[in-house]
């Protein structure tokens, strides 16, 4: 790990790594810097250029500045200001005026940069063209509300590892070049790309996760369950844990009552995520059109399945519970003081403990930064693209964004997490036999392990085999003939392989 070096923002010292992001730092401590685009543990694409600094007299971007030691920092200058209103104003011209039923309104960073940086006039324009809207499988596009932030590209990329999309060009006028010389040049090269650009769409490569949904910072790309069903400040936020997912991923569930008449049933209108800390899968996002209701009550059964529980010495189970079912049996356990069994996780914990007594550490020593921050992954026994999508992230950042190398060992192919070797091509994957993980052990063990102790030595030595393979070689040379070309009756020399 780096040592820790001083940085100096806005007059005050911090403590930081060496060649962190500064706009991470700053956002660490409390410090406000704008910026639109960026988003974290992703690549920055500097698309926005709202994360203008000062660095020891020198205008730099935040987003990607890597922190020096000693370095001096001033997040705001008449200058930064100037530009940062002069973006905003190009972001807002064409902006269709729909905020009464755009379903961003109300948490749309257009609106509250808009705000926060007093645009209360507009001084450029131009003629827009027409850009009609698109059905991307679960999602509406609108490139008219869209601003290129890039946000969705870079998370489609860094975070989900698709490349499902990408800037495309799109026909417009030229901006006049009489705006070179009047606006600041960080707004004027924003504006350019802004007119000349819109979003593509690669559906064969699309997972349907969404994510660009949770990252769209205006109302370009909605849920098309969701588009103009309700406006956001009207729904409540219910904080709960993916249900198709074994690593629990924080999300909300975003409900209203269903009406005046019926304000006590409340209604599920979608489900979201805080995308700078976790992703969420296309089921916890979409899937969410089931309830578990009671539609008839047995009260008969119901005290028979009391009565057994309270005489009960063990209760057991399986691992293919939910979370909910899970919480029940612990409750139950306090409350009548019977013992919960399940075959499955004892085997599980003879493991860790077998592991932890050879590596000296518990296997859930590391955390999912170390996996991102990695540069070589091992990844063994989960469909992690279904199983932990957060896993399956971390995995494509190590190999996308830290040029990393990764193994990816399971029994059924994935032709999604198979995308991510493409990019580098410093990834393998390797579908063996179900059930032959332990000999995949045994593999990285003999394949990296160090210094082993003799008796795990042993172990994988008597798993080696020696294999005689017969393979048989056919060899053939050239040989040129002269044949009669029946139509122009001419000799021709036609030469031809042939097995000696």
């Amino acid at each position: 790990m780096s040592d820790l070096i001083n940085v100096n923002i806005d007059g005050k010292i911090f403590r930081a790594k060496e060649g962190e992001s500064l706009l991470n730092i700053a956002r660490a401590n409390d410090i406000f810097i704008p910026a639109v685009c960026y988003l974290t543990k992703c690549s920055p694409t500097l698309a926005c250029r709202l994360c203008l600094v000062e660095s020891d007299g020198k205008q730099v971007y935040s987003c990607n500045t890597k922190v020096k030691p000693d370095m001096n920092i001033t997040t705001s200058t008449p200058l930064i200001e100037k530009e940062r209103r002069a973006i905003m104003e190009v972001y807002d011209v064409n902006h269709p005026l729909q905020c009464g039923v755009c379903d961003q309104s109300g948490e749309c960073e257009l609106q509250n940069y808009t705000l926060y940086m007093n645009v209360d006039s507009q001084s450029y324009s131009i003629k827009d063209v027409h850009r009609p809207t698109s059905h991307w499988g679960v999602m509406n596009y609108d490139p008219g509300l869209c601003i290129v932030c890039e946000k969705c590209v870079t998370v489609c990329k860094d975070m989900i590892g698709s490349n499902a999309l990408s800037t495309v060009k799109r026909g417009a006028e030229p901006i006049s070049k009489s705006f070179k010389d009047e606006m600041p040049k960080d707004a004027y090269a924003m504006w350019n790309k802004l007119n000349k650009s819109i979003i593509g769409f690669e559906a064969d490569l699309c997972t349907d996760c969404g994510e660009c949904i949770s990252v769209c910072p205006v109302g370009a790309l909605v849920s098309h369950d969701f588009q103009y069903k309700s406006n956001a400040w009207e729904l409540t936020r219910i904080p709960a844990s993916n249900p198709h997912t074994s690593d629990c991923t924080l999300m909300y569930y975003e409900t209203k009552q269903e009406s005046i008449a019926n304000h006590r049933n409340k209604i599920i209108y979608r489900v979201t995520n805080d995308h700078h800390y976790a992703s969420l899968n296309g089921a916890g996002r979409f899937g969410y059109d089931f309830e578990n209701r009671v539609e008839k009550k047995d009260e008969r059964a119901f005290l028979q399945a009391i009565e057994a529980f309270t005489k009960a010495d063990s209760i057991k189970f399986h691992s293919f519970i939910t979370n909910e079912e899970a919480y029940l049996l612990r409750l139950l356990k306090e409350k009548l003081g019977c013992k919960l069994v399940n075959d499955d996780a004892f085997k599980y914990q003879k493991f860790l403990r077998a592991y932890a007594s050879v590596s000296g550490e518990s296997l859930y020593s590391a955390t999912l930064n170390d996996v991102h921050e990695s540069n070589f992954v091992i990844s063994l026994g989960s469909f992690i693209k279904s199983d932990s999508p957060n896993s399956k992230y971390a995995l494509n950042n190590s190999v996308v964004i830290n040029k990393g190398a990764a193994l990816y060992f399971h029994p059924v192919g994935d032709p999604i997490m198979e995308l991510i070797g493409k990019k580098g091509k410093t990834t393998e994957f390797i579908y063996h036999k179900p059930l032959a993980e332990e000999a995949v052990l045994y593999l990285i063990l003999d394949l990296f392990g160090k210094d082993l102790p003799k008796d795990i030595q042993d172990v994988i030595d008597s798993k080696r085999e020696k294999r005689v393979k017969t393979i048989t070689e056919t060899v053939k040379e050239k040989v040129i003939e002269r044949v009669l070309d029946e139509e122009s009756g001419e000799e021709k020399e036609v030469s031809k392989m042939v097995s000696s």
